[in-house]
């Protein structure tokens, strides 16, 4: 039976991700920096290194974004037990889909896993080393049978986005504005 420091470690790792894909969908990089160590590294497929790195190509690769969205399913996470209790281990699957401001260009979506290594320093849980797994993909053009009628809200990155308050929200809650 799991005890309340090990629910408590769940439940932080849970909301590094959710943050991770909240800050991805909503092309905040500096949010999506907060979910991660300062040493770490991101093996991302198109870009790996020290995150920083993997970061500013995040950053040039988003200008021709007109959105993303992270469908991340609940992680499975593993704390060591063997002396460690501040490392973890998480395996995220999620799906991702990608259109760019091309309107030529084809929609393309992913079935990815994240498998993480979490680290505890100075009491917070962030990401130490990420590797994004490819499972499969597909592109396509992404025309709706029927089209959404114009009654509904539509998703947009940054401030266009109706959901932009709680970025901001979690963005101070990092410190990352003022």
């Amino acid at each position: 039976m799991m005890g309340i420091e090990e629910l408590i470690a769940r439940a932080e790792i849970a909301d590094v991700l959710a943050r991770y894909q909240h800050a991805c969908d909503r092309g905040d990089r500096a949010l999506m920096r907060s979910c991660y160590h300062d040493d770490a590294i991101d093996n991302h497929g198109r870009a790996n290194g020290p995150v920083d790195e993997v970061m500013a190509f995040l950053g040039r690769y988003g200008a021709d974004l007109r959105s993303t969205y992270h469908f991340m399913g609940a992680p499975h996470v593993v704390l060591e037990a063997e002396g460690n209790a501040d490392k973890a281990f998480a395996e995220t699957y999620c799906l991702y889909r990608r259109e760019l401001l091309d309107p030529n260009a084809e929609i393309l979506m992913q079935g990815l896993r994240y498998f993480d290594v979490f680290e505890r320093r100075d009491g917070v849980w962030l990401i130490a080393h990420r590797t994004v797994l490819l499972d499969w993909e597909q592109c396509g053009n992404g025309a709706p049978g029927i089209p959404a009628p114009d009654s509904w809200t539509r998703g947009a990155r940054r401030e266009a986005d109706i959901a932009w308050p709680l970025t901001e929200h979690l963005a101070n809650a990092q410190g990352l504005r003022h």
